[in-house]
């Protein structure tokens, strides 16, 4: 018997979700009769004050967003312009992709966005997260269970159709090197924008935090973010303040865990070690220009470690034999025999998600006071830490 007159092939399938989607997308673009030339459309905006990786313009109908990939070999910008709902797109960008606002629909396809989300009340906006399993947010695992929030990459692969049939108004995604793949790209040509979120670039908590502004101005939530992210910085700066004023020399703490022969360290200008510059600890490598990690052999960290007062973030372990079972000379650690082995484990679930890296992207003065309550206890006596934990 031949194929039924029927059958739709994948192909097919997802040729009829391209168009559908740019007529989706169209839809919503028009209805400019009561646009006012002369009005303010944004009188709330945000300044980027601590963020490296993006900035704003502001116009009287519309927002030039500016993404700077300083994660490729090659530093570029790339930009969106943000239409107001209801009002035209502005000729002088016609050659930009053009993003109408408030956005109503959102996937992500990172956890790292989520707290952003959360922060902004705007889970009602969010149509699709890569994967349950890694989610630790109670709210957005129900979302998934209920169907509200679709699984779009439930096999590891971003699926395609799945993205298009959620008539969306763009994808967030994570930007780092080679991240414009196939599937961006098919996404793109339906006139579904994709946004590369690089938080992960910048250098210290409140860069990586003020991220959640981007989401904001997307959402046309500029005053609720300026209220709620400006609440976060004074709690930061009060413990940094605090740290500053009271700590003149603090203990000294290794990082990493070694993987066979190699042992990768905190380089000294990464984002690991920042947290602990701020905190006043000592560390060995602090004079290193790495960004990244520092690879470097067994003895050369043992040397610090039999001495160091701490040990932070051993990898995956989160009790202390696990960390012994490694190698039995880490058991010369004077961490190991004082029990000051810490990692960011406090809001993990099993075989899943890690709130240090949901929440706790939004919550840098948590983090902070996490940080100082471990090595400087006594300048936070009430303090109970939250993502990070003491293994035992």
């Amino acid at each position: 018997m031949g194929k039924s007159r029927f059958a739709i092939t994948k192909t097919t399938l997802l040729a009829f979700l391209l168009v559908s989607a740019c007529q989706n997308q169209s839809s919503k673009d028009s209805n400019t009769d009561s646009f006012d030339p002369d009005r303010d459309y944004f009188p709330d905006k945000v300044q980027i004050n601590h963020s490296v990786g993006f900035d704003v313009e502001y116009h009287k109908n519309y927002k030039l967003l500016h993404l700077f990939r300083h994660y490729n070999d090659a530093v570029d910008t790339l930009s969106f312009v943000l239409v107001q709902r209801g009002t035209p797109s502005p000729e002088v960008h016609a050659d930009l992709p053009s993003i109408t606002v408030p956005v109503e629909n959102i996937v992500s396809v990172s956890t790292t966005h989520l707290g952003m989300f959360e922060m902004l009340d705007a889970f009602d906006q969010l149509k699709g997260v890569e994967v349950k399993q890694y989610v630790s947010n109670p709210t957005v695992r129900a979302l998934v269970d209920s169907g509200d929030i679709v699984e779009v990459a439930p096999a590891g692969t971003l699926n395609v159709e799945t993205v298009i049939s959620l008539g969306v108004d763009l994808l967030m995604g994570v930007g780092y090197p080679n991240s414009q793949n196939e599937a961006y790209q098919q996404l793109e040509r339906t006139g579904i924008p994709v946004l590369l979120n690089a938080d992960w670039q910048e250098a210290n908590l409140l860069g990586r935090a003020e991220w959640v502004k981007l989401l904001a101005i997307l959402l046309n939530k500029e005053a609720s973010v300026n209220e709620s992210f400006g609440l976060v910085v004074r709690e930061y700066q009060e413990t940094l303040d605090l740290v500053q004023s009271r700590v003149t020399e603090g203990p000294m703490a290794i990082t990493g865990i070694a993987e066979g022969d190699a042992w990768h360290v905190a380089g000294g200008g990464s984002f690991a070690y920042n947290i602990l510059r701020i905190a006043k600890v000592e560390y060995p490598w602090k004079n290193d220009r790495s960004t990244g990690s520092l690879r470097l052999d067994f003895e050369t960290v043992y040397e610090f470690g039999v001495k160091a007062d701490f040990w932070i973030a051993p990898s995956h372990a989160r009790t202390l034999e696990a960390v012994l079972q490694r190698d039995s000379r880490y058991a010369d650690f004077k961490s190991i025999k004082n029990g000051q082995v810490y990692n960011i484990y406090g809001r993990y679930i099993e075989g899943g998600g890690n709130d240090y890296y949901e929440t706790g992207v939004v919550e840098p003065h948590v983090i902070l006071k996490d940080v100082v309550k471990i090595f400087h206890p006594d300048l936070l006596p009430d303090h109970e830490l939250v993502y990070y934990s003491k293994l035992k």
